[in-house]
């Protein structure tokens, strides 16, 4: 396996960056450049390690030169109330 041109960033599986990367200059004989490993890098921070692997998993077995990511999860709150109602609510004086 090719080693890694970037340092360990935290939120980025490391393991399937370096895959990507050897599998472009191995399989396809296409050496990614530091921009783009910058780029994909700062795309892969969208998503969590578990998704990375997924989709770059999934590029490689299709033989892709890229990643093709969907659109990254929205984030969303779990809450059922506001702060504000949190905030005024009075149900528990009753």
């Amino acid at each position: 396996m090719a080693l890694a041109l970037v340092q360990h960033e935290a939120g980025i599986n490391q393991q399937y960056l370096d895959e990507f990367i050897a599998y472009r200059e191995e399989d396809l004989g296409k050496k990614m450049t530091p921009r783009s490993i910058k780029m994909l890098t700062k795309r892969m921070l969208q998503y969590s390690e578990s998704e990375q692997e997924r989709i770059i998993c999934h590029s490689i077995e299709m033989g892709w030169r890229g990643v093709y990511w969907s659109d990254p999860p929205k984030q969303t709150s779990s809450r059922q109330t506001s702060i504000e109602h949190d905030l005024t609510n009075t149900d528990w004086a009753n």
